[in-house]
């Protein structure tokens, strides 16, 4: 149901912004319109530098496999500052086509200037030819298969972010040998849906994207874990029964392991079922300090991005949207299961985060949510309970009894 007309394709409200979109590759768009404003020349002083502006690369991918665009989420963070839009293998749709020329990416500087990195079957001769025309310079990465794609992935952006060790990382220090913190999440082919928020994360933190079956570790992904020399964190999204203890055991060899569940060993005596949906919220929750995994958003002043697991394009939305944790608002993703109303534990999540006030509501801060698709996607009436279960309430109501204070350093 879309708002009432006159209305807007990407109708907003006080806490809400619409990424509108019928299709990927509109949506994706949608997603580097907000991002990028690209006010200045690709030429002028400092432009190179200035992220807020133009990104410095761009990420290609087809839209056709979640297998293969999971992945390609490590390639987003920094150095590469590369957005992922989508093409086909007959070429660049006019939507991206138009969008590439827009933003034109000034070249990532610690990948010979390269500003399109082509990914799976988007490497092919149309796509390619395309690049050359807009006078983009690409590099591409290719694989027979998605274990070997994922631990190329891995090791193409390894080289750029930490070309020292040659695999992702977040700083370095003596209690790991100097090697810093080395994230990696792994999730099973077969329950991808499980490792959605996983590419949110990916693009606010140098981090490895890698697969597994429900019982085996292939050997590409053993490779890739190898690299780390025994101090890769593992972080393994669903329960049992996506990966089996069995594999954990076995991803125990390389590094630390623990388990990215709604599980909590104190406040359940038997676990609650898995779904994606719980295991958003749980993320969403989570701050592990060991491997500084988590977004640990348990009060107000944040972004969300909010997508229906249930669209057609629930995978695309993901990944296409993944930027918005890189720059802005660094906003966690929350997968719904109704394109019609508000499910009650994302409505009871929201609610509990939402900012309250003391003294005055212009003391802030304030939460805010992206709304991915079209409205067969998310509804108007699911994106207007966003809003009103966001917004700013008096704690000093007798019945206020959700919502966090925020009380603003003296």
């Amino acid at each position: 149901m879309p708002p009432p007309a006159p209305y807007r394709l990407n109708a907003n409200t006080k806490y809400t912004t619409r990424l509108y979109g019928t299709d990927p590759y509109q949506t994706a768009v949608s997603v580097t319109n907000e991002v990028y404003p690209v006010g200045r020349a690709i030429n002028a002083p400092h432009e190179l530098n200035n992220v807020n502006d133009r990104p410095w690369g761009v990420v290609l991918i087809r839209a056709h496999s979640p297998l293969t665009g999971i992945p390609a989420v490590e390639l987003v963070h920094f150095p590469n500052d590369a957005p992922v839009l989508f093409v086909t293998r007959h070429g660049i749709p006019q939507v991206t086509y138009d969008e590439l020329k827009r933003i034109m990416p000034t070249g990532i500087a610690r990948d010979h200037m390269v500003q399109a990195i082509v990914v799976g079957g988007a490497a092919n001769p149309a796509v390619m030819k395309q690049l050359q025309q807009l006078g983009m310079k690409s590099d591409t990465i290719t694989a027979p298969n998605p274990f070997e794609l994922a631990n190329k992935i891995d090791a193409y952006y390894g080289k750029i972010q930490n070309p020292d060790l040659g695999v992702p990382q977040m700083g370095g220090s003596a209690s790991t040998g100097g090697n810093g913190i080395q994230d990696v999440m792994v999730g099973n082919i077969h329950a991808w849906q499980y490792m959605l928020p996983a590419t949110h994360w990916a693009s606010h933190m140098p981090t490895g994207l890698l697969w597994v079956t429900g019982h085996t570790i292939p050997a590409p992904t053993r490779a890739a874990l190898a690299r780390r020399g025994g101090h890769a964190m593992i972080y393994v999204w669903g329960g049992p029964a996506q990966v089996a203890p069995s594999v954990v055991r076995q991803l125990a060899k390389y590094g630390s392991v623990m388990r990215i569940t709604n599980n909590d060993p104190v406040a359940y005596n038997q676990p609650p079922v898995d779904t994606p949906s719980a295991t958003s919220i749980a993320f969403a929750k989570m701050w592990d300090p060991a491997g500084m995994v988590g977004w640990n958003i348990t009060g107000p002043g944040h972004g969300f991005t909010l997508l229906n697991l249930n669209s057609p394009y629930a995978w695309q939305q993901a990944v296409g949207s993944s930027i918005l944790s890189h720059l802005g608002f660094h906003a966690p993703l929350l997968l719904s299961t109704s394109g019609s109303t508000l499910p009650s534990s994302i409505r009871g999540y929201l609610a509990s985060v939402a900012p309250t006030f003391l003294v005055s509501p212009a003391d802030g801060p304030y939460n805010m949510t992206y709304v991915l698709g079209s409205y067969s996607d998310i509804s108007w009436n699911e994106q207007t309970q966003v809003d009103r279960v966001s917004g700013m309430a008096n704690r000093h109501v007798w019945n206020q009894n959700t919502g966090s204070v925020y009380i603003p350093p003296r």
